[in-house]
């Protein structure tokens, strides 16, 4: 219709013109060539009325990790530079208005990298600079040539009256279900400081006032609730009678048990990569919902299925049974099949107060591998056995009322017991899929949940004029007496140090962080509930020590009462209680100084604990019955320099304490002395109890600049320090430089 009627007026405008003298047809065609263009200009169709449609953005990031005082551990990490790039393709197709095609590219490019030899096909051995061969150690420890960094699949939307559906398939699909089958929750905030890799497209202004005048707790793209899957994915979004449901079927890359690499066994989310190199099927992932929404106007009930079943024969390989075979007390080789099946109800009651619940059992279905008579390991398919275990309970209650005018406030009671157990809910705090062991984690319950564990989480979070505040506590306590093993992670330094090492990888979690090193130089770790002679079973492994996560640093260990204790890998068990209580505030200081530009101060300090009886507040490791404490504070000024151009700075300090933490000390005996040299007997070890007092510290400064219309420069300034009080072998000292530049189109 554009066009016909631009035509028409083309032809009218050209026939008025030739029915004038020769001279005054020029004089008038002269005139309108303005005119001329911008009816052909409208000929054109619009963005909208594209049959197909092209956006995205590109990025090109420097990243610079100096340790100016190094620990022996990262003596293979002392300066490292990487930059590279990303390219990020939406493209959309709608041959009518009833379908819309749809795929997500994504490119990354590594511009410095570095070489390995043969190794880069066995990714769990350190590599060396032999030959050439390139690798991307910034983007993924396995050494493909290109990886997919967020988004490579491709789907199609189908709509049509009072049905409408969509079906996406390939290597990330990001997806939620109830809280208790598929979501994610995390509530520690995210500060402006932390620019992160997916920002959505938005002025540095708004990024500023999002983040500095209320940070991201939960929901957004920082905190979204989504898990990530490869697979096929089919979300019907309208049905009659207002019902919609969802479908998953996924074989993920952390699914496979009996890798060949060793490295997906660790299990984990690899989130970016989570179809890459898995399409052997060894273990698939299942996953229904239907709901009904508009009950009572505002309410749905929704019933969920998550299901995650392993190959059986993947008792019978090598790598598999034999990684089992090393630790006795283990027993046989077993595959863990789970079953999860959840009721839940979210929407408003009234309109002040939204409430969302979910109750559900989980199943686990062990196959077990069975040796024949002579207690050989046997290939026969059939020589396995299988039981199902008891059906465990979980619950989850959230409800937020505004019923006290500014003053929002949010309770969240938790009920899971031991061995309820569902890989990709909100109880798996670690994200990694498949990890079942008996640990307890600094601040569960407070940000997030695992197994074994009830309590209550309060949150008050008003705001007023130029400013907010939001205060938090949390008590949780376990269910069921567990290990004494405490796992916690580093919430100030410990994704830029995670970044910096060797080891570093944001897809594959749960790599020891210096095992990347090609040295025998480790670590000084606090032991865990497993000795270093007797590693055994990859997936149970608890040595004690640094493990990478997610965009996280994590560390491990075994609270000992005593030297026995230690010696002898007792480890003692208690019913833990775990406390957490913060407080965030920010204020807007511009007018201050006369200008209406904003000046945000925000800070933000929170004291944890893990005690075997009920504390308050945990103050001190030297509280009764304490087994670790922890302080995180930080300040974080920021400054709108123009409308364009932000500033932020970061000062931030925090610190883990406990007094019932070993190490082993590593001696070596001299027998004799030949020619002026010593020769030595094997090596031999001894305990020796090195409490945990580690402080950490850091200090920047960075911007944030629109420079372009959508396209924008964001730089960080770190210096950072570790301080080991008992062990001063761990201490460092870092710079951390990052620069990205990010172009929407």
């Amino acid at each position: 219709m554009r066009k016909t009627v631009s035509s028409l007026l083309l032809a009218s405008s050209l026939g008025a013109a030739w029915a004038l003298p020769p001279q005054l047809q020029l004089d008038s065609l002269h005139a309108s060539l303005d005119t001329l263009s911008g009816n052909m200009e409208s000929t054109l169709l619009g963005k909208d009325d594209l049959p197909l449609a092209v956006s995205g953005y590109m990025a090109f990031r420097l990243k610079n990790f100096q340790y100016s005082e190094p620990s022996p551990w990262v003596k293979d990490d002392r300066a490292r530079t990487s930059v590279d790039a990303i390219l990020n393709v939406n493209v959309v197709a709608m041959p009518n208005s009833y379908i819309t095609l749809f795929t997500n590219l994504m490119f990354p490019f590594d511009l410095s990298g570095i070489y390995t030899n043969y190794l880069a096909k066995n990714p769990t051995q350190s590599p060396s600079n032999a030959n050439n061969e390139r690798v991307l150690f910034d983007h993924s420890t396995d050494y493909y040539a290109s990886t997919i960094n967020e988004e490579m699949n491709a789907g199609v939307d189908i709509r049509a009256g009072v049905f409408g559906a969509y079906v996406t398939a390939g290597g990330v699909i990001w997806a939620n279900a109830s809280p208790l089958t598929m979501w994610e929750r995390e509530t520690n905030p995210r500060f402006v400081w932390q620019y992160e890799l997916f920002e959505d497209e938005k002025t540095v202004s708004t990024y500023y006032k999002e983040k500095a005048f209320k940070p991201v707790k939960e929901g957004g793209r920082a905190f979204w609730t989504n898990r990530s899957f490869g697979g096929v994915f089919a979300n019907i979004y309208q049905l009659p009678y207002d019902m919609k449901a969802q479908f998953l079927v996924s074989q993920p890359v952390d699914a496979d048990m009996g890798t060949r690499d060793g490295l997906r066994m660790y299990g984990g989310q690899p989130g970016e990569l989570e179809m890459s190199g898995g399409y052997d099927f060894r273990g698939t992932v299942l996953h229904g919902r239907i709901a009904k929404e508009k009950i009572a106007d505002n309410l749905t009930v929704g019933v969920n299925y998550m299901g995650v079943t392993y190959d059986k024969a993947t008792l019978y390989e090598p790598e598999f049974k034999e990684d089992w075979t090393k630790r006795n007390d283990f027993g046989y080789p077993t595959l863990l099949n789970t079953h999860v099946a959840t009721v839940d109800v979210k929407g408003n009651v009234t309109p002040k107060l939204y409430l969302m619940a979910d109750v559900g059992v989980s199943i686990t279905d062990s196959t077990v591998f069975v040796p024949d008579s002579t207690g050989a390991y046997i290939s026969n398919k059939e020589g396995y056995r299988s039981s199902m275990a008891d059906p465990k309970v979980g619950l989850y209650i959230k409800a937020q009322s505004k019923y006290v005018e500014g003053w929002p406030m949010t309770a969240e009671v938790v009920f899971f017991q031991p061995g309820f157990y569902s890989p990709y809910s909100l109880t798996n705090p670690s994200r990694f899929p498949g990890w079942r062991k008996d640990e307890t984690y600094l601040n569960a319950g407070a940000l997030r949940y695992s197994p074994n564990l009830a309590g209550i989480n309060f949150k008050l979070e008003p705001s007023f004029n130029r400013g907010y505040f939001d205060f938090q506590y949390a008590q949780h306590r376990q269910i069921d007496p567990s290990q004494d093993v405490v796992m916690f992670n580093y919430r100030l330094n410990g994704r830029n140090i995670w970044e910096g090492t060797n080891s570093w990888t944001k897809h594959k979690p749960l790599f020891v962080a210096d095992s990347g090193n090609n040295t025998t130089l480790t670590y000084r770790n606090r032991i865990g509930a497993v000795d270093e002679a007797s590693m055994g079973t990859k997936m149970y492994r608890q040595r004690g020590g640094l493990y990478g996560g997610t965009w996280e640093m994590w560390e491990s260990f075994a609270a000992y009462e005593n030297g026995s204790q230690a010696g002898h890998n007792q480890v003692p068990m208690h019913a833990k209680w775990s406390s957490y209580l913060s407080f965030m505030g920010g204020y807007d200081i511009g007018h201050w100084f006369g200008t209406d530009r904003n000046i945000m101060m925000t800070g933000y300090f929170a004291l944890s604990g893990i005690s075997t009886s009920f504390a308050p507040i945990a103050v001190s490791e030297k509280q009764s019955n304490m087994l670790m404490t922890s302080f995180y504070g930080q300040f974080e000024p920021t400054i709108a320099v123009t409308p364009t151009l932000h500033m932020v700075g970061i000062l931030g300090f925090e610190t883990f304490r406990s007094d019932k933490a070993y190490v082993l000390e590593k001696i070596k005996k001299d027998i004799s002395k030949q020619n002026g040299t010593y020769t030595y007997e094997v090596d031999s070890y001894w305990l020796k109890k090195a409490p945990i007092n580690y402080k950490d510290f850091a200090i920047g400064l960075g911007f944030d600049w629109d420079f372009s219309d959508r396209v924008g420069l964001h730089f960080r300034y770190k210096f950072m320090t570790h301080s080991d009080e008992t062990v001063p072998d761990n201490d460092w000292h870092s710079h951390y430089i990052a620069a990205e530049t990010k172009a929407w189109f």
